[in-house]
């Protein structure tokens, strides 16, 4: 596999880089929290500047408003997003979406949703996890029952990301108790403040709000807002989960790099003693090491991604890209805060912070990950069965 930029791409990336120095990200207003995943806050504005440029659109077909560029573009402008350090938060679930809407999508998604999207107008929460549902998502309890042209919606939700500030709703519920137990569920794209909808904020260990509990209490939804056929809803889902864990975590190898990068100017700068505190051959060495870790993480990336480009099935590819991000990310916090000392806890607005507080907020956010959208246990044994061909069960004593 060649990782190369082609032309056209390294062109698109200079391309991007004067948008983002024409318009600062840190000039943006805030509407979400930093999750710490690597592609910054929630900004709506970022999403319509993005969008204004064509780029929320640019690999859809063209039947659908879109200039049917390869999917290497997407790659090229989230790694150039997040090493800038801009506030792309809703992006990834954007185009998730628009993408199941393009593939399973009812003729109304596309001519209603579709458009809001390109617009940079419409962004989306998950509403898969539930209190009693989380590993096992087909142990789900939600339901949805058919009442004329509409389906009534009945259920709990639980740590879908920014429910509170989103547009719609992406919705998992059981259709069917008939149906075999990967069968009989379905995927309902659900407008936020639709009647009987109640979204209620978790904080998190920042004091922030990134996580909500939505209560759906008979929710009435179109049926023709459905995504696929009824029952099979499963499918979807799982195209989901894969595409989330992709490219919800792609821009996290460029994101920490940056952040690498503000940690050896640290070191260099920093006086430790009679030098710097990169004198320090275990500082150094650690310093080397995530360098290697970060440049390895990359190229697992892009090798998912020459994968999905050029059509072949993943299997396990994303849960391994997956697991090795986020516990990189952890490792990198965790090097953060020993760099930093007793500053390190400090966070953003105090007294003597270093960083403007960011590796604090990284090593609070980053403890969620290997939980979020697939724990590492779960993924794990996937790659486990799927990758090395071992055994899905444990063989009884």
């Amino acid at each position: 596999m060649d990782f190369a930029l082609t032309e056209t791409e390294r062109l698109f990336a200079e391309e991007v880089r004067r948008f983002l120095r024409a318009h600062p990200p840190e000039s943006f207003p805030i509407d979400g929290m930093d999750a710490g995943y690597g592609s910054g806050p929630n900004s709506r504005a970022f999403l319509k500047a993005l969008a204004d440029q064509g780029w929320i659109s640019m690999c859809w077909p063209k039947t659908y408003g879109g200039r049917e560029q390869p999917i290497f573009m997407k790659l090229v402008l989230m790694e150039e997003l997040a090493l800038a350090g801009a506030p792309f938060g809703p992006l990834a679930g954007v185009w998730q979406t628009a993408d199941a809407i393009i593939g399973f999508g009812t003729e109304r998604l596309r001519r209603e949703v579709l458009p809001e999207i390109a617009r940079g107008e419409a962004t989306f929460w998950q509403g898969y996890s539930e209190p009693d549902a989380g590993s096992d998502l087909l142990a789900l309890k939600t339901e949805a029952r058919r009442d004329g042209d509409h389906y009534v919606i009945r259920g709990h939700k639980i740590w879908s990301s920014h429910a509170g500030i989103s547009s719609y709703g992406l919705v998992f519920a059981r259709t069917s108790r008939e149906a075999r137990r990967s069968r009989g569920f379905s995927m309902f794209v659900v407008r936020n403040g639709t009647p009987g909808m109640d979204i209620r904020p978790i904080r998190s260990l920042t004091g922030e709000v990134y996580h909500h509990e939505v209560f759906l209490d008979d929710v009435r939804v179109p049926a023709d807002l459905m995504l696929g056929p009824e029952g099979e809803g499963f499918q979807a889902l799982l195209n989901g989960l894969d595409a989330d864990r992709f490219w919800g975590r792609f821009y996290k190898a460029p994101a920490l790099q940056r952040v690498l990068r503000q940690l050896v100017e640290h070191a260099n700068t920093t006086r430790a003693g009679d030098g710097p505190l990169a004198r320090d051959p275990g500082v150094r060495r650690r310093l080397a090491a995530m360098a290697a870790e970060l440049a390895a993480l990359r190229l697992l990336f892009y090798r998912a991604g020459c994968l999905i480009r050029d059509g072949v099935p993943l299997t396990y590819e994303t849960a391994m890209a997956k697991v090795y991000a986020d516990e990189t990310g952890q490792k990198l916090a965790r090097l953060g805060m020993d760099l930093l000392g007793l500053w390190g806890p400090l966070r953003d607005g105090s007294p003597g912070a270093k960083l403007g507080g960011r590796i604090s907020h990284a090593y609070l956010t980053s403890l969620g990950h290997t939980i979020a959208g697939g724990t590492a246990e779960v993924l794990r044994t996937t790659i486990a069965v799927r990758g090395l061909g071992l055994p899905a069960e444990p063989r009884a004593r």
